[in-house]
């Protein structure tokens, strides 16, 4: 059915080259216009990523098993002895990520019965797509990374996962920075039972610097913080933190990882990435709404309040291999006639992938690892929770 001298909004629908076309300039503007961005890696050899990438075909709902690597933990053999007096088996161990997709559409707000205005709603519904699908990618990104940690620093309390200690003047300090530092070298958690710490996947560091000192060069490992817009404010007043944003300053010279940063300390880069709100995508509160994908659905971010439900941020300290995603093709866009009024016009976008923090579970892979340190915990993420002083 045609209106307006023989013409309908069908008449006005993308060619499939200018959609494909259309999908690869959406799918580089989310991903270049993303918080997430400079930690996402470029290949599947991208071995120093935060978000490893795995290139595997993505169809809904399908489970994606990916190879993780475990340590060579025995002994060994010492004195004159043959090679195979001490062998010790390669473990080949997965975790496994649920494909999953996210959509949306936008539908024209006036007639589609002219090339003009065909083109001027594609141009403002794939700015406004490209908008939310970046916000969509970070929130999944920030939701999938604070949900069910396993490793806690509560701020101004460090030997309890508890998150109800915290009160209300319990802002993170460079103590806390510290403290997450500590747990990320050793492997441990603070929570000590009978004299020994719990032990917890080390977390590997994003990159190395070199450090001159007494005439040599030593390596310095560089964890990654993203905190939320009240850690940043409080931060500040820190004593220590005239120091850290001057050796953050000083770094940034010749490391590109340090542009914009927060502050350094004790090899902890903070880097501000704002609050999550219905705007924008950042650090979640345990007021913040969840946004599930993929492996985890749902999570109670309540879970992380403070005393008397004093709000909280839920900063986030990063390694190497936080998390995977696994991809297949970009974002798709179409436009599209609407079926209810051929006077209409629709655009749409969706991405189909895969996306959680790295945690293995043994009893996915025959009861391997069970009990170890591994075992159904966190590989490179501290949730460094504090109160927002509000």
């Amino acid at each position: 059915m045609s209106v307006f001298n023989g013409l309908s909004a069908e008449d006005f629908v993308s060619d499939v080259d200018t959609r494909i076309a259309y999908s690869k300039e959406v799918t580089k503007a989310i991903v270049a216009k993303s918080k997430i961005e400079p930690f996402l890696g470029r290949s599947e050899n991208d071995t120093n990523a935060i978000i490893k990438t795995v290139k595997k075909t993505c169809e809904l709902g399908n489970l994606v098993g990916i190879e993780l690597q475990d340590e060579l933990v025995e002994s060994g053999a010492t004195g004159n002895v043959t090679l195979d007096a001490s062998t010790e088996e390669l473990k080949t161990i997965k975790q496994f990520i649920k494909v999953d997709r996210w959509q949306h559409t936008v539908p024209s707000n006036q007639d589609i019965v002219t090339q003009r205005a065909a083109n001027q709603f594609k141009d403002r519904a794939r700015t406004s797509l490209k908008n939310w699908g970046t916000r969509k990618f970070d929130k999944v990104f920030f939701s999938a990374m604070s949900a069910d940690c396993t490793n806690i620093v509560c701020a101004g309390h460090h030997t309890t996962h508890d998150c109800s200690t915290i009160l209300k003047a319990d802002v993170l300090t460079t103590a806390d920075v510290e403290e997450a530092r500590r747990r990320a070298d050793l492997g441990v958690n603070g929570i000590v039972t009978d004299g020994v710490e719990g032990g917890v996947p080390p977390i590997v560091p994003v990159s190395t610097n070199k450090e001159e000192n007494a005439g040599y060069y030593e390596d310095l490992p560089v964890y990654v913080m993203l905190v939320g817009t009240n850690t940043a404010r409080h931060i500040k007043n820190d004593p220590n933190w005239a120091e850290a944003r001057k050796d953050a300053r000083e770094r940034g010279k010749s490391n590109p990882i340090f542009t914009g940063a927060l502050g350094f300390w004790d090899g902890v880069l903070l880097l501000q990435v704002g609050n999550d709100t219905p705007r924008q995508s950042g650090i979640l509160t345990s007021k913040s709404e969840y946004v599930g994908f993929s492996n985890v659905k749902d999570y109670d971010l309540s879970n992380y309040a403070g005393d008397a439900g004093q709000e909280t941020e839920i900063n986030l300290l990063l390694g190497v291999g936080a998390a995977h995603i696994v991809v297949d093709m970009g974002v798709n866009y179409y436009d599209y006639a609407d079926k209810d009024d051929v006077r209409r016009m629709k655009a749409s976008i969706d991405r189909v992938y895969g996306f959680a923090k790295t945690k293995y579970k043994a009893s996915d892979n025959d009861g391997i690892l069970k009990d170890s340190i591994f075992d159904e915990k966190d590989y490179g993420v501290i949730a460094v929770v504090a109160s927002t002083g509000l």
